[in-house]
């Protein structure tokens, strides 16, 4: 897989983890697991995209 089309599923993958968050957050009860679940979601979102973007780098 080319460095441009790893951008491409990396930045979705990411789009659709902080839009499934945000989404969990209406549906899910408002139990501290399940607004925990969601917000864990969200973070893990954002993580990815700046994983994909390079913001940052993993330690080898």
């Amino acid at each position: 897989m080319d460095e441009r089309a790893r951008t491409a599923v990396g930045l979705a993958a990411a789009a659709v983890l902080v839009v499934g968050g945000t989404l969990a957050t209406g549906y899910l009860p408002s139990t501290p697991r399940s607004q925990l679940l969601a917000g864990g979601l969200i973070v893990a979102g954002f993580a990815l995209g700046f994983l994909t973007l390079g913001e940052f780098e993993l330690p080898d």
